[in-house]
C-alpha cells in the first residue's frame, strides 16, 4: 500500500534522522559500539534506542498516548547519552519527549523525560561523566516537552473552537427551522379562521339564494340573501386585511375584542334564528394585542362549528377578564343540542379538518394558558381556554389598551 505523500516525507525525513544519529554513534573515535564492557552497553543501548526510533516512524500519530516505544527510546537514549557523549544519541530522549508531549497529557509525557534523565544520569554516574551536562539536559528535555505539550493544548483548543463553532451553527440553523415553523403554523392558523367563517356563512347564503330562485321566491328576498352575501364576502376581505396586520404586527389593525366578539355574534344571528347569549366581564384593558385576538378567533372557530354542526343550536358565550392583575382570564363558548330537523349542515360538516380546535389549542398554549373542548351532558358542545394571570399582565403592559368597556349581555 503506497502512503500518501506528506507521510512518505515524514517517514523519509525520520529515516534520515536516525542514519544521522547511527553515524556519530559508529564514527565515534571513542565508546562505540563493541561486544564487551562500554562498547557492548553502547551496542545494546543503541539498538533498543533504533528499534523503538523505527516504530515510531511507521506509529508517529498514535492515540495511545505515550506508549513503550516512546519510554525506551528515552531511557536507551539516555543511557546512550552518557556512555557515548561524542555521539548524537542526545536526539532519541528529544525526540521521545516530543512524541510524548504530543500525543499524551503532561504528566504522562514529563515521565518519558524524566525517564531519559534517569538514564542520562545513571550511565553519567557509571562512567563519570559530567553532572553539568546532565543539568543541561535536564533542562532541554523538560523544556522540549513542555512546548510540545502546549502545541498539543493549541490543537486541542483549536479542535474544540470548531466543533463548538459547528454546534453552534446547527443550534442556529435548528432555531431557523423551528422558527419558520412556528411561523408557517400562524399563517396557517390565521388563513382557516378567516377562510372557514367567511367561506362558511357565503355558503349558507348562496345555498339559500339557490332554493329560493328554484321555488320562484320573491324577487326582494332573493336580493336580499344576494347583498347579505356580498356583505359577508367584504367582511372576509377586511378579515383578511386584519388577519395580514396581525401577521405583520401592524398596530393599526388592533381592534377591542369585546367589540369584535359582539360583531360576529351580531353576524351570526343575522343568518340564523338560533337565539345567543353574550356575557363579556372584568377588565377590559387584558383583551387586547395577542390575547384579545385569540379569543376572537376561538369565539369565530366556536360558532363556525356550531353552523356547521348544531345549526339553530342555543349558544352561551361566557368571557371573564378578571378584576385583578392576578386572576385568570376564561373563555366558555357552549352550544346546546340541536333542535328538531337541526342537525349538522348539509354542505358545511364535511369542511374542515380538525384543524379548527387545533388552532385554538395552539393560540392558547402559545399564551401559557390551556385548551379544552368536549361534549356536555345534554347532547351539546363546549369550548374553554383559561389564559395565565402572567401573560394578561405582560400584555397589558406590552401595548396600550384597545378595548372598550365591557360589553353588556347580549
Amino acid at each position: 500500500m503506497l502512503l500518501p505523500h506528506n507521510t512518505r516525507l515524514a517517514t523519509l525525513i525520520r529515516l534520515i534522522g536516525l542514519g544521522l544519529i547511527s553515524w556519530t554513534v559508529f564514527a565515534a573515535d571513542q565508546h562505540a559500539p563493541g561486544t564487551g564492557g562500554r562498547g557492548l552497553v553502547v551496542s545494546i543501548t543503541f539498538g533498543l534506542a533504533a528499534i523503538s526510533w523505527l516504530y515510531w516512524t511507521w506509529h508517529p500519530t498514535s492515540d495511545s498516548g505515550a506508549t513503550v516505544d516512546t519510554y525506551v527510546m528515552a531511557i536507551a537514549g539516555g543511557v546512550l547519552c552518557g556512555a557515548a557523549p561524542s555521539s548524537a544519541a542526545s536526539a532519541f530522549v528529544f525526540v521521545a519527549a516530543v512524541s510524548a508531549g504530543i500525543r499524551a497529557p503532561l504528566a504522562r509525557a514529563m515521565l518519558v523525560s524524566a525517564g531519559g534523565t534517569l538514564g542520562l544520569a545513571f550511565s553519567t554516574l557509571v562512567y563519570d561523566g559530567s553532572a553539568l551536562g546532565v543539568l543541561a539536559y535536564t533542562l532541554g528535555f523538560a523544556a522540549v516537552t513542555f512546548a510540545a505539550s502546549n502545541a498539543r493544548q493549541s490543537v486541542i483548543r483549536a479542535d474544540q473552537a470548531e466543533l463548538l463553532l459547528a454546534q453552534t451553527q446547527r443550534s442556529h440553523e435548528e432555531q431557523l427551522r423551528t422558527a419558520r415553523l412556528e411561523e408557517s403554523t400562524r399563517i396557517a392558523r390565521e388563513i382557516h379562521d378567516v377562510l372557514a367563517h367567511s367561506l362558511a356563512g357565503l355558503t349558507i347564503q348562496l345555498e339559500a339564494t339557490s332554493a329560493l330562485i328554484e321555488n320562484g321566491a320573491d324577487p326582494q328576498a332573493v336580493l336580499k340573501r344576494v347583498r347579505r352575501a356580498h356583505q359577508l364576502a367584504r367582511e372576509g376581505l377586511t378579515e383578511t386585511r386584519r388577519a395580514v396586520g396581525a401577521l405583520r404586527a401592524d398596530p393599526l389593525w388592533a381592534t377591542s375584542a369585546a367589540a369584535d366578539i359582539q360583531a360576529l355574534v351580531s353576524e351570526y344571528r343575522s343568518g340564523s334564528d338560533a337565539q345567543v347569549t353574550v356575557t363579556i366581564d372584568g377588565e377590559a384593558g387584558r383583551l387586547s394585542g395577542e390575547i384579545g385576538q385569540t379569543l376572537v378567533r376561538a369565539v369565530q372557530e366556536a360558532l363556525t362549528n356550531v353552523r356547521k354542526h348544531a345549526p339553530r343550536a342555543a349558544v352561551t358565550i361566557e368571557l371573564h377578564a378578571g378584576a385583578a392583575p392576578a386572576d385568570e382570564l376564561e373563555l366558555i363558548v357552549t352550544n346546546g343540542s340541536p333542535p328538531a330537523g337541526g342537525a349538522g349542515h348539509e354542505l358545511l360538516s364535511p369542511s374542515g379538518g380538525g384543524y379548527g380546535l387545533q388552532g385554538m389549542r395552539e393560540r392558547a398554549e402559545r399564551l401559557g394558558g390551556t385548551f379544552g373542548a368536549g361534549a356536555t351532558g345534554d347532547g351539546g358542545w363546549r369550548v374553554r381556554i383559561r389564559v395565565p394571570a402572567a401573560a394578561t399582565t405582560a400584555a397589558a403592559t406590552a401595548a396600550p389598551a384597545t378595548a372598550g368597556a365591557p360589553a353588556p349581555a347580549g
